[in-house]
């Protein structure tokens, strides 16, 4: 039962074409293993690499916090020592007489205490400001005194509606974006009532402007890898985003953005407020860390896929090709037509089949041509003579009695000295014994050039001067050679009733044997009347397909069956050439390789 399932499942495997099983092949064996592999070790990649990215971002926003807790607590020591400093308090409590008193008194203080200039050596500290209601006050330096234009500004107008005595504020100054072409008009300050020393008698105000265009610098070099925004109240104020970090624009809100799943909000008390520093990590790709190392990643895709897809692919190529080269000859072998495949065959199993396959063709094909196509030659070859030698029983009447009367008549010719006409009879008894007897088809040239002459010389003694000719071999040995009897005469007999008869002028008739590149030459040459063009043409036709059965369609059977009779003893290795012009001649050409002739 098992073997007998066994033999199904190969017999199913055997019903699918080469091309589907190398394709099963190449998907369960490589393509899915491969595939499965590579999302294994993506998994693991991708864990490690968000663990690392996660890490990384921990990191960063660490140390943003630290750089930008650094930065406003150096602000805030500023804003702390300078609201608790008593000299700066009197100097902005007392009243003065004029102006001189008062540049006397500003010297005196900056003269006894320099916290001001002092506190300018903090880098991320961009300008001190003092807000003074007092009236004998000159603008100037780090004093100026509030009028009600401050008060209705946007920071000032913030510190009083609320409770709490400092602040931290962010605001745009338009007036300084417009003067300013590097600092831009993006402030974030830290605003604080001075009442440190109880009750005053004037109204005091102490604004320290952070130095925006240093700190934000500090962001922009810690975000490699990553978005950092530092966010008030829905606005960015620090960011390494150049599309939310023009300093000549307002502040860009955070509920602009799109949102983003994957980034890290942390949340830190900000004098007054509470400030979210959040981090957007880059977007991780397939293999990011690979893509870092691009040799490593290319080297993988071609070692994994590439490399056994295109060894498959060359593979299948091979066996699928050449199978079916095989196929579609075997089809033509149904077809009767049996030709060799001449593709490079390999040296594999596949062309092992491939050159017993061309030898079963060339076998084939030789015995067909030794077999069957030599049978029917020798069928058409006997039916050939036998229609000829029909022929020459049905045109002659009492043979005996003809060649006897012939005899009598040159007899007689002889008595009254009529020595022409005698010779004439005894060449035309010779013709008709030739052509009545079929008993051996193959004469030898010198015989044939014999029956040739004796046509002519009739001929001659028909037309007169009208018909003269010339017979010329060219090598002694042409005359032992053979060819069908009567074939050379059927040409010269051709020229003589078509060519020179047909003509009111004197004609020509040359015959000429030679030896040409291995091959006998026959040339039949006549200066007659010549052929017309359509008459040559299908003449020529029939010479490329010539049979027995296509005789009827010419008006003059003999050169065509010449022809035939050639091509059944000489195969198609015989060529027969006509040319023919009008009223100019008519030349034909047979050429015999010289080893059959011989």
């Amino acid at each position: 039962m098992k073997r007998k399932f066994d033999c199904k499942r190969i017999q199913i495997l055997d019903d699918w074409s080469l091309r589907t099983k190398l394709y099963i092949l190449f998907i369960f064996c490589v393509l899915i293993p491969v595939l499965a592999t590579n999302a294994v070790f993506y998994q693991s990649i991708k864990g490690q690499i968000e663990a690392k990215e996660q890490s990384r971002l921990n990191e960063m926003q660490q140390r943003i916090r630290f750089n930008l807790r650094n930065s406003l607590d150096n602000s805030l020591y500023v804003s702390n020592f300078l609201y608790t400093d008593a000299t700066l308090n009197r100097f902005m409590e007392s009243k003065y007489r004029n102006q001189e008193d008062y540049y006397f008194a500003y010297y005196d203080m900056l003269s006894g205490n320099n916290l001001v200039r002092y506190y300018y050596s903090y880098q991320q500290v961009n300008q001190v400001t003092f807000y003074v209601d007092n009236d004998t006050f000159v603008n100037g330096g780090n004093f100026i005194k509030l009028n009600d234009d401050i008060r209705k500004s946007e920071w000032y107008q913030a510190l009083m509606n609320t409770d709490d005595q400092m602040l931290i504020y962010s605001y745009f100054d338009k007036q300084q974006a417009e003067m300013s072409q590097t600092q831009g008009g993006r402030k974030v300050s830290i605003i604080r009532k001075l009442n440190y020393f109880g009750k005053q008698q004037v109204e005091k105000v102490l604004k320290v402007d952070l130095d925006y265009a240093f700190i934000n610098k500090s962001f922009k070099n810690e975000g490699a890898g990553g978005k950092i925004y530092i966010v008030s109240d829905d606005r960015i104020i620090f960011s390494n985003d150049a599309q939310m970090n023009q300093a000549r624009k307002p502040f860009k809100r955070m509920s602009s953005m799109e949102p983003d799943a994957s980034q890290s909000i942390e949340s830190i008390p900000v004098v007054s407020e509470n400030w979210q520093i959040i981090v957007r990590g880059e977007r991780l790709d397939f293999l990011t860390e690979m893509i870092d190392s691009r040799s490593n990643l290319l080297l993988l895709v071609i070692l994994n896929l590439l490399v056994p897809t295109l060894l498959i692919w060359l593979i299948s190529r091979s066996l699928v090709d050449r199978v079916g080269r095989i196929a579609r000859h075997l089809d033509q072998v149904k077809q009767e037509r049996f030709e060799v495949i001449t593709e490079p065959a390999g040296k594999d199993e596949i062309g092992s089949l491939t050159h017993s396959y061309n030898m079963m063709v060339v076998k084939i094909r030789n015995l067909i041509e030794i077999v069957f196509k030599g049978q029917v030659e020798r069928q058409a070859l006997e039916l050939s003579k036998k229609q000829a030698e029909l022929k020459a029983l049905q045109s002659q009447v009492n043979p005996h009695f003809m060649f006897n009367t012939l005899e009598t008549i040159r007899m007689r010719s002889l008595i009254k000295d009529e020595h022409e006409t005698s010779d004439i009879i005894q060449k035309l008894a010779l013709l008709l014994r030739q052509t009545i007897n079929w008993g051996n088809d193959l004469v030898t040239v010198e015989d044939e050039i014999r029956f040739v002459e004796s046509y002519l010389v009739i001929q001659q003694y028909r037309f007169g001067d009208k018909l003269q000719f010339v017979i010329d071999v060219a090598d002694p040995d042409i005359l032992e050679m053979r060819i069908p009897k009567l074939t050379v005469l059927t040409f010269v007999e051709n020229a003589c009733i078509h060519g020179i008869e047909g003509g009111s002028n004197d004609g020509v008739v040359e015959v000429s044997f030679q030896k040409q590149h291995e091959q006998l030459h026959i040339l039949i040459r006549d200066t007659g009347v010549g052929m017309e063009e359509d008459k040559l043409a299908l003449l020529r036709n029939m010479m490329l397909d010539p049979s027995l059965e296509r005789l009827s369609e010419l008006s003059s059977i003999g050169v065509m069956n010449a022809f035939i009779r050639l091509r059944m003893y000489f195969d198609e290795r015989v060529h027969v050439d006509i040319v023919s012009e009008r009223y100019k001649g008519t030349t034909i050409c047979i050429k015999i390789p010289l080893v059959q002739a011989s």
